[in-house]
């Protein structure tokens, strides 16, 4: 690992290796609004810890990532490129991916640490997984996990690549990191609705009990969103259903409903009585007003079961994961394009169309 003071330096000399592993660490654990908060690059002979807290413009590493020319080796690196394409719009080229890779080659320990060990025989501590990455000044602890990440990403694709040559798996790989190139980038979408979810709670689900919930739950939110907080660590889920059954009406009352910690009385009780007494004055929400999911044809479900059979012995003949043959997403739609128009092979890319299309239509055909 070296010290750098400049990341167009250090992006400059990452590129020109052609070859790159990368990893993120993010706070999504603490906040509302999440980031990227450390990023990891490691090329054959230097491990690089960057701290995008501190650089004005990381725009210099965007080249880095689209760059055809240049391979970036992830483990499990959906989330991480999708979080640097929401942060920065960066796009991305050529990637590789360890825990694609290992569930291709039919390992049945998918983890980063696992794979080290396996091939290694290194053994890698997860103790600060959960760490407040946003926090600063980083510990040195924090920087050497954040290096093991990526320190021996490169040897161990290495290793997969040749097993994927010699199991004739090189073309499902291709696709499959491809498909990571293309991620989305991860957005976070409130649903107003999500109250609902919450409902399970509640030992007695009346009108008026739900409607003191959906306001608790607008309330969470709100205070989540202006304090910069993960929703569970300004209240957590199994509270609001017990101030929904309790109806406190006063700060003594809500001192005894169970959960209601030092620090939620100091901070929201107010607010939480308010909320108690605005959704008491609101109209009641009917139980049965929730929006059902809409009754699937069980034709659907038939053939889907059949698909899924079918992708079963694939993945046993192959030696792979069923999610290898296809993805469930993938079946599903077959099965709801087959009943209401349109073509069954339509979600396939053309890799997955010349090699079962045959098989599926047949099998979509006999339904």
């Amino acid at each position: 690992m070296t010290a750098r003071e400049h990341l167009e330096e250090v992006a400059q000399e990452i590129h020109r290796t052609r070859r790159a592993a990368v990893d993120i660490e993010s706070n999504s654990f603490y906040v509302y609004r999440e980031r990227v908060c450390l990023v990891q690059v490691s090329t054959i002979d230097t491990d690089y810890v960057i701290d995008p807290l501190a650089i004005r413009d990381f725009s210099s590493m965007g080249p880095v990532f689209a760059d055809p020319g240049t391979e970036k080796v992830f483990h499990a690196g959906e989330y991480d490129v999708a979080c640097l394409k929401r942060d920065y719009a960066f796009s991305f080229a050529n990637v590789f991916d360890t825990m694609i890779a290992s569930r291709l080659l039919g390992f049945k320990e998918l983890g980063l640490a696992a794979a080290i060990e396996r091939h290694f025989g290194a053994k890698l501590s997860k103790k600060l997984q959960r760490a407040d990455w946003g926090r600063r000044p980083l510990t040195d602890a924090q920087i050497r996990y954040a290096q093991l990440d990526t320190h021996y990403l490169l040897r161990l694709a290495d290793i997969q690549l040749g097993l994927l040559k010699q199991r004739g798996l090189e073309e499902e790989a291709a696709e499959a990191f491809a498909k990571l190139a293309r991620s989305a980038p991860v957005q976070r979408d409130f649903d107003p609705e999500g109250f609902w979810r919450l409902s399970r709670g509640l030992t007695q689900p009346d009108g008026a009990r739900l409607a003191v919930l959906k306001e608790l739950y607008l309330l969470r939110e709100r205070e989540a969103e202006s304090r910069n907080r993960a929703t569970f660590r300004v209240m957590p889920d199994e509270v609001l259903p017990r101030l929904a059954m309790a109806l406190p009406k006063d700060p003594a009352a809500l001192r005894g409903v169970r959960g209601m910690t030092p620090y939620l009385l100091d901070n929201y009780g107010p607010a939480i009585l308010a909320a108690v007494k605005k959704g008491l004055a609101a109209a009641p929400i009917s139980p049965d007003s929730r929006e059902k999911p809409k009754k699937r044809d069980p034709r659907m479900g038939r053939l889907f079961e059949k698909l899924r059979l079918w992708r079963k012995t694939k993945a046993q003949e192959a030696g792979v994961d069923p999610v290898d043959v296809l993805p469930t997403a993938d079946l599903k739609a077959i099965s709801r394009l087959a009943f209401v128009g349109g073509d069954p092979l339509g979600p396939l890319s053309l890799l997955k169309r010349s090699r079962y299309g045959a098989e599926i239509l047949k099998l979509v055909r006999g339904r």
